[in-house]
Protein backbone atom coordinates (compact mmCIF):
# COMPACT_ATOMS: atom_id res chain seq x y z
CA UNK A 1 0.00 0.00 0.00
CA UNK A 2 1.53 3.30 -1.24
CA UNK A 3 0.81 6.23 1.70
CA UNK A 4 0.54 10.24 0.44
CA UNK A 5 1.78 12.68 2.94
CA UNK A 6 -0.80 15.50 2.28
CA UNK A 7 0.76 18.75 2.76
CA UNK A 8 -2.06 20.99 1.60
CA UNK A 9 -3.04 22.07 5.24
CA UNK A 10 1.12 22.04 6.99
CA UNK A 11 1.81 25.55 8.31
CA UNK A 12 4.83 27.03 6.23
CA UNK A 13 8.16 25.68 7.33
CA UNK A 14 10.74 28.32 9.54
CA UNK A 15 12.96 29.78 8.06
CA UNK A 16 16.93 28.56 8.10
CA UNK A 17 17.67 31.08 10.27
CA UNK A 18 14.73 30.56 12.63
CA UNK A 19 15.24 26.77 12.43
CA UNK A 20 19.10 27.71 13.32
CA UNK A 21 17.67 29.63 16.22
CA UNK A 22 15.58 26.98 17.79
CA UNK A 23 17.86 24.61 17.50
CA UNK A 24 20.42 26.13 18.96
CA UNK A 25 18.46 26.29 22.45
CA UNK A 26 19.07 22.58 22.55
CA UNK A 27 21.96 21.45 24.75
CA UNK A 28 24.29 18.69 23.40
CA UNK A 29 27.32 17.25 23.99
CA UNK A 30 30.26 18.20 21.46
CA UNK A 31 32.19 15.42 19.31
CA UNK A 32 34.90 15.15 16.88
CA UNK A 33 34.48 12.86 13.75
CA UNK A 34 37.66 11.03 12.74
CA UNK A 35 38.73 8.50 9.77
CA UNK A 36 41.71 7.87 8.02
CA UNK A 37 41.80 7.50 3.84
CA UNK A 38 44.67 6.61 1.54
CA UNK A 39 47.25 7.81 4.43
CA UNK A 40 45.42 10.86 5.39
CA UNK A 41 43.51 11.88 8.46
CA UNK A 42 40.65 13.70 8.60
CA UNK A 43 38.52 15.15 11.11
CA UNK A 44 35.13 17.43 12.03
CA UNK A 45 33.63 18.47 14.55
CA UNK A 46 29.84 17.43 14.78
CA UNK A 47 26.88 17.39 17.49
CA UNK A 48 24.86 15.10 15.56
CA UNK A 49 25.69 12.27 16.68
CA UNK A 50 23.07 9.63 18.19
CA UNK A 51 22.53 6.11 19.83
CA UNK A 52 20.79 4.05 17.30
CA UNK A 53 20.61 0.48 18.51
CA UNK A 54 22.30 -1.63 21.61
CA UNK A 55 21.86 -4.88 19.29
CA UNK A 56 23.83 -5.16 17.42
CA UNK A 57 25.39 -1.17 18.97
CA UNK A 58 25.11 1.35 17.00
CA UNK A 59 24.69 4.88 16.01
CA UNK A 60 24.56 7.75 13.50
CA UNK A 61 26.54 10.44 12.88
CA UNK A 62 25.00 13.61 10.47
CA UNK A 63 28.20 15.56 8.59
CA UNK A 64 27.31 17.98 5.59
CA UNK A 65 27.66 16.53 2.31
CA UNK A 66 30.80 19.29 1.61
CA UNK A 67 32.72 18.28 4.29
CA UNK A 68 36.14 16.38 3.61
CA UNK A 69 35.13 14.04 5.86
CA UNK A 70 32.33 13.14 5.12
CA UNK A 71 33.65 12.11 1.77
CA UNK A 72 36.02 10.21 3.06
CA UNK A 73 34.05 8.48 5.68
CA UNK A 74 31.89 7.98 2.39
CA UNK A 75 34.89 5.94 0.58
CA UNK A 76 36.48 4.65 3.63
CA UNK A 77 33.42 3.28 5.58
CA UNK A 78 34.93 3.30 8.76
CA UNK A 79 35.22 6.25 11.74
CA UNK A 80 35.27 7.21 15.28
CA UNK A 81 33.27 9.31 17.65
CA UNK A 82 35.70 11.29 19.91
CA UNK A 83 33.41 12.54 22.34
CA UNK A 84 35.59 15.81 24.12
CA UNK A 85 35.88 16.53 27.53
CA UNK A 86 34.88 19.22 29.58
CA UNK A 87 38.31 21.12 28.65
CA UNK A 88 38.98 20.58 25.00
CA UNK A 89 36.93 23.59 23.34
CA UNK A 90 40.14 24.33 21.49
CA UNK A 91 40.22 20.94 20.10
CA UNK A 92 36.39 21.67 19.31
CA UNK A 93 36.92 24.75 17.37
CA UNK A 94 39.86 23.55 15.36
CA UNK A 95 38.06 20.61 14.28
CA UNK A 96 35.34 23.18 13.64
CA UNK A 97 37.35 25.25 10.86
CA UNK A 98 38.34 24.04 7.83
CA UNK A 99 41.97 24.88 8.55
CA UNK A 100 44.52 22.31 6.93
CA UNK A 101 46.93 20.48 9.34
CA UNK A 102 44.04 19.88 11.90
CA UNK A 103 46.45 16.95 13.40
CA UNK A 104 49.71 18.31 14.11
CA UNK A 105 49.01 19.84 16.98
CA UNK A 106 46.50 17.54 18.69
CA UNK A 107 47.81 14.40 20.38
CA UNK A 108 45.90 10.85 18.79
CA UNK A 109 46.26 7.21 18.61
CA UNK A 110 45.42 5.07 16.05
CA UNK A 111 42.37 2.87 16.39
CA UNK A 112 40.69 -0.03 13.90
CA UNK A 113 41.59 0.69 10.18
CA UNK A 114 44.10 3.19 11.39
CA UNK A 115 41.68 5.93 12.46
CA UNK A 116 42.41 8.46 14.80
CA UNK A 117 41.76 8.39 18.41
CA UNK A 118 42.16 11.94 19.74
CA UNK A 119 44.04 11.72 23.24
CA UNK A 120 42.08 12.85 26.42
CA UNK A 121 38.35 12.19 25.03
CA UNK A 122 36.19 10.68 27.73
CA UNK A 123 34.80 8.32 25.07
CA UNK A 124 35.38 6.50 21.88
CA UNK A 125 33.37 5.10 19.44
CA UNK A 126 34.96 2.97 16.60
CA UNK A 127 32.53 2.36 13.76
CA UNK A 128 31.68 0.62 10.69
CA UNK A 129 29.23 2.28 8.30
CA UNK A 130 26.29 -0.01 7.46
CA UNK A 131 24.72 2.44 5.56
CA UNK A 132 24.43 6.02 4.67
CA UNK A 133 21.26 8.22 3.73
CA UNK A 134 20.76 11.50 2.23
CA UNK A 135 19.13 14.08 4.43
CA UNK A 136 18.69 17.34 3.08
CA UNK A 137 22.49 19.20 3.52
CA UNK A 138 23.71 16.23 5.40
CA UNK A 139 24.63 12.58 4.82
CA UNK A 140 23.40 10.42 7.86
CA UNK A 141 25.84 7.50 8.36
CA UNK A 142 24.21 4.44 10.48
CA UNK A 143 26.97 2.51 11.66
CA UNK A 144 27.97 -0.49 13.23
CA UNK A 145 30.00 0.24 17.31
CA UNK A 146 32.88 -2.34 16.63
CA UNK A 147 34.84 -0.81 19.81
CA UNK A 148 34.18 1.53 22.71
CA UNK A 149 36.48 3.09 25.20
CA UNK A 150 36.06 5.64 28.09
CA UNK A 151 37.60 7.31 30.84
CA UNK A 152 36.10 9.55 33.67
CA UNK A 153 35.16 12.73 32.97
CA UNK A 154 32.87 15.48 32.39
CA UNK A 155 31.66 16.04 28.62
CA UNK A 156 31.56 19.19 26.77
CA UNK A 157 28.85 21.27 26.17
CA UNK A 158 27.40 23.29 22.46
CA UNK A 159 24.37 25.42 23.32
CA UNK A 160 23.24 28.60 21.58
CA UNK A 161 26.96 28.64 19.03
CA UNK A 162 29.05 28.68 22.37
CA UNK A 163 30.95 25.88 24.14
CA UNK A 164 30.84 25.27 27.65
CA UNK A 165 30.52 22.97 31.23
CA UNK A 166 27.42 20.67 30.88
CA UNK A 167 26.31 21.48 34.71
CA UNK A 168 25.03 17.99 36.21
CA UNK A 169 21.79 18.64 38.53
CA UNK A 170 22.55 19.63 41.78
CA UNK A 171 21.53 16.94 44.84
CA UNK A 172 18.34 18.30 45.69
CA UNK A 173 18.95 18.93 49.60
CA UNK A 174 22.18 21.14 48.93
CA UNK A 175 19.52 23.07 46.40
CA UNK A 176 16.71 23.55 48.63
CA UNK A 177 19.05 25.25 51.59
CA UNK A 178 21.16 27.27 49.15
CA UNK A 179 18.39 28.68 47.57
CA UNK A 180 16.72 29.36 51.17
CA UNK A 181 20.04 30.87 52.07
CA UNK A 182 20.04 33.32 48.75
CA UNK A 183 16.51 34.70 48.57
CA UNK A 184 17.08 35.68 52.77
CA UNK A 185 19.78 37.47 51.44
CA UNK A 186 19.65 41.44 51.38
CA UNK A 187 17.53 42.37 48.24
CA UNK A 188 18.38 46.12 47.80
CA UNK A 189 22.01 46.12 46.85
CA UNK A 190 23.72 43.37 44.80
CA UNK A 191 25.63 40.74 47.07
CA UNK A 192 28.65 38.97 46.25
CA UNK A 193 28.29 35.30 47.27
CA UNK A 194 31.31 33.70 48.22
CA UNK A 195 30.27 29.39 47.74
CA UNK A 196 32.82 28.41 49.95
CA UNK A 197 31.92 30.48 52.90
CA UNK A 198 27.71 29.38 51.73
CA UNK A 199 29.35 25.89 51.95
CA UNK A 200 30.79 26.23 55.15
CA UNK A 201 27.57 27.86 56.90
CA UNK A 202 26.03 25.06 55.63
CA UNK A 203 27.86 22.25 56.03
CA UNK A 204 27.43 21.13 52.27
CA UNK A 205 30.27 20.37 50.37
CA UNK A 206 31.70 23.04 47.98
CA UNK A 207 31.08 21.31 44.68
CA UNK A 208 27.32 20.94 45.56
CA UNK A 209 27.07 24.37 46.37
CA UNK A 210 28.87 25.77 43.48
CA UNK A 211 26.17 23.52 41.51
CA UNK A 212 23.52 24.87 43.43
CA UNK A 213 24.38 28.27 42.94
CA UNK A 214 24.70 27.52 38.45
CA UNK A 215 21.20 26.10 38.91
CA UNK A 216 19.78 29.28 40.71
CA UNK A 217 21.11 30.95 37.68
CA UNK A 218 18.14 29.76 35.75
CA UNK A 219 15.75 30.75 38.12
CA UNK A 220 17.00 34.40 37.91
CA UNK A 221 18.11 34.43 41.65
CA UNK A 222 21.33 34.42 41.39
CA UNK A 223 23.64 36.66 38.65
CA UNK A 224 26.76 34.34 37.64
CA UNK A 225 29.68 36.67 35.91
CA UNK A 226 32.39 33.90 34.74
CA UNK A 227 33.03 31.82 38.38
CA UNK A 228 31.52 34.90 39.92
CA UNK A 229 28.12 34.61 41.81
CA UNK A 230 25.77 37.79 42.90
CA UNK A 231 22.43 37.67 44.19
CA UNK A 232 20.16 40.39 43.16
CA UNK A 233 16.77 42.30 44.06
CA UNK A 234 14.34 39.31 42.85
CA UNK A 235 13.37 39.87 39.39
CA UNK A 236 9.14 40.78 39.43
CA UNK A 237 8.79 38.38 36.81
CA UNK A 238 10.89 35.66 39.24
CA UNK A 239 8.10 36.33 41.93
CA UNK A 240 5.10 36.10 39.67
CA UNK A 241 6.25 32.98 38.21
CA UNK A 242 6.66 31.88 41.80
CA UNK A 243 3.06 32.43 42.84
CA UNK A 244 1.71 30.81 39.49
CA UNK A 245 2.99 27.46 40.72
CA UNK A 246 1.93 28.28 44.02
CA UNK A 247 -1.88 28.85 42.23
CA UNK A 248 -1.86 25.16 40.76
CA UNK A 249 -0.87 23.37 43.66
CA UNK A 250 -3.77 25.32 45.28
CA UNK A 251 -6.38 24.73 42.50
CA UNK A 252 -6.01 21.20 42.22
CA UNK A 253 -5.93 20.83 46.72
CA UNK A 254 -9.04 22.98 46.39
CA UNK A 255 -11.20 20.88 43.85
CA UNK A 256 -10.23 17.77 46.24
CA UNK A 257 -11.14 18.90 49.33
CA UNK A 258 -14.02 21.71 48.99
CA UNK A 259 -16.96 20.23 50.26
CA UNK A 260 -15.42 17.48 52.06
CA UNK A 261 -13.49 19.34 54.88
CA UNK A 262 -15.09 18.21 58.39
CA UNK A 263 -15.65 20.77 61.44
CA UNK A 264 -12.45 20.55 63.08
CA UNK A 265 -11.04 21.76 59.65
CA UNK A 266 -13.29 24.62 58.91
CA UNK A 267 -12.26 25.89 62.35
CA UNK A 268 -8.66 25.50 62.19
CA UNK A 269 -9.20 27.72 58.50
CA UNK A 270 -11.15 30.18 60.08
CA UNK A 271 -8.20 30.49 63.01
CA UNK A 272 -5.23 30.71 60.38
CA UNK A 273 -7.46 33.68 58.74
CA UNK A 274 -8.30 35.52 62.41
CA UNK A 275 -4.30 35.22 62.74
CA UNK A 276 -3.45 37.15 59.53
CA UNK A 277 -5.48 39.93 60.34
CA UNK A 278 -3.38 41.25 62.77
CA UNK A 279 -0.38 42.27 60.72
CA UNK A 280 -1.59 45.11 58.28
CA UNK A 281 -3.28 48.85 59.69
CA UNK A 282 -4.45 50.78 57.31
CA UNK A 283 -3.37 48.98 54.10
CA UNK A 284 0.33 48.88 55.41
CA UNK A 285 2.05 45.77 57.25
CA UNK A 286 2.82 46.34 60.62
CA UNK A 287 4.94 43.57 60.99
CA UNK A 288 5.98 42.05 57.72
CA UNK A 289 7.78 38.96 58.94
CA UNK A 290 5.01 38.51 60.92
CA UNK A 291 2.34 38.46 58.07
CA UNK A 292 4.88 36.13 56.06
CA UNK A 293 4.24 33.95 58.44
CA UNK A 294 0.74 33.90 58.99
CA UNK A 295 -0.25 33.60 55.76
CA UNK A 296 2.22 31.14 54.91
CA UNK A 297 0.57 28.56 57.94
CA UNK A 298 -2.73 29.70 56.00
CA UNK A 299 -2.02 28.62 52.42
CA UNK A 300 0.31 25.82 53.96
CA UNK A 301 -2.99 24.51 55.84
CA UNK A 302 -4.75 24.95 52.65
CA UNK A 303 -3.07 22.37 51.00
CA UNK A 304 -2.26 19.96 53.57
CA UNK A 305 -6.00 19.11 53.52
CA UNK A 306 -5.46 17.30 50.63
CA UNK A 307 -4.02 14.94 52.62
CA UNK A 308 -0.91 14.08 50.59
CA UNK A 309 2.68 14.94 51.76
CA UNK A 310 4.06 14.86 48.21
CA UNK A 311 1.77 17.81 47.48
CA UNK A 312 2.41 19.70 50.77
CA UNK A 313 6.40 18.70 50.39
CA UNK A 314 6.13 20.14 46.68
CA UNK A 315 4.33 23.35 47.95
CA UNK A 316 6.67 23.89 50.81
CA UNK A 317 9.56 23.45 48.38
CA UNK A 318 8.51 26.49 46.51
CA UNK A 319 10.15 28.31 49.75
CA UNK A 320 8.25 31.11 49.06
CA UNK A 321 8.04 32.57 53.14
CA UNK A 322 11.59 32.94 51.97
CA UNK A 323 11.20 34.84 49.01
CA UNK A 324 8.52 37.10 50.73
CA UNK A 325 11.15 37.93 52.91
CA UNK A 326 12.64 39.73 50.00
CA UNK A 327 10.03 41.34 48.80
CA UNK A 328 7.39 42.62 51.63
CA UNK A 329 8.47 45.17 53.37
CA UNK A 330 7.20 48.02 55.56
CA UNK A 331 6.61 50.05 52.40
CA UNK A 332 4.70 47.61 50.46
CA UNK A 333 1.03 47.96 50.29
CA UNK A 334 -0.87 45.54 51.77
CA UNK A 335 -4.34 46.23 49.97
CA UNK A 336 -7.62 45.47 51.86
CA UNK A 337 -8.13 42.61 49.17
CA UNK A 338 -5.77 40.16 50.58
CA UNK A 339 -7.78 39.98 53.44
CA UNK A 340 -11.05 39.87 51.48
CA UNK A 341 -9.73 36.92 49.69
CA UNK A 342 -8.71 34.80 52.51
CA UNK A 343 -12.39 35.66 53.88
CA UNK A 344 -14.11 34.74 50.55
CA UNK A 345 -11.67 31.32 50.59
CA UNK A 346 -12.54 30.29 54.18
CA UNK A 347 -16.56 31.11 53.03
CA UNK A 348 -16.75 29.01 50.24
CA UNK A 349 -14.46 25.96 52.20
CA UNK A 350 -17.79 26.37 54.82
CA UNK A 351 -20.31 26.86 52.18
CA UNK A 352 -18.63 24.08 49.97
CA UNK A 353 -18.92 26.50 47.35
CA UNK A 354 -15.85 25.44 44.74
CA UNK A 355 -16.41 27.82 42.41
CA UNK A 356 -16.02 30.38 44.78
CA UNK A 357 -12.41 29.04 46.34
CA UNK A 358 -11.04 28.83 42.80
CA UNK A 359 -12.52 31.67 41.41
CA UNK A 360 -10.51 33.83 44.63
CA UNK A 361 -7.44 31.62 44.56
CA UNK A 362 -6.97 33.06 41.11
CA UNK A 363 -7.52 36.62 41.92
CA UNK A 364 -5.49 35.95 45.31
CA UNK A 365 -2.59 34.71 43.16
CA UNK A 366 -2.66 38.31 41.05
CA UNK A 367 -1.97 40.58 43.67
CA UNK A 368 1.55 40.59 43.64
CA UNK A 369 1.43 41.51 39.86
CA UNK A 370 -1.49 44.21 40.65
CA UNK A 371 0.22 45.81 43.32
CA UNK A 372 3.46 46.05 41.68
CA UNK A 373 1.94 47.47 38.39
CA UNK A 374 0.10 50.56 40.89
CA UNK A 375 3.43 50.92 42.94
CA UNK A 376 4.74 51.71 39.69
CA UNK A 377 1.98 53.72 38.48
CA UNK A 378 2.24 56.20 41.21
CA UNK A 379 6.12 56.38 41.00
CA UNK A 380 5.31 57.54 37.58
CA UNK A 381 2.98 60.14 38.51
CA UNK A 382 5.26 61.59 41.35
CA UNK A 383 8.04 62.04 38.61
CA UNK A 384 5.54 63.74 36.54
CA UNK A 385 4.36 65.95 39.53
CA UNK A 386 0.90 63.97 39.88
CA UNK A 387 -0.63 64.45 36.53
CA UNK A 388 -2.19 61.21 35.27
CA UNK A 389 0.28 58.55 32.80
Amino acid sequence: MTETLITADLPESPSKGEFRDVMGRFASGVTVITTHLDGEDYGAAASAVSSLSDEPPSLLICLNVTSTTAQAIVKSGTFAVNVLAEDSAPIAQRFASKAPGKFETVAFERGHAGVPLVSGCIAHFECVVDETVRGGTHLVFLARVVRVSSTPGSPLAYFRGSFGRMETAPDAAALHAVRDFVVGAVSDVSVPLDAEGIAAALEIEVGRTYQALVALTAEGLVRRTGATFEVEPVPDQVIFDYYAAKLAIEIGAAAQTVGSTDTEQLAELRRLLDATLEFTVDEEFSDPEGWIRANAAFHEYLVGLAGSVILTETYKGLRLPALEQRSIRHSTRATHLLHDDHRAIVKGYETGDVELVLRTLGAHARRPQETRAEESQARESALHGGAAV
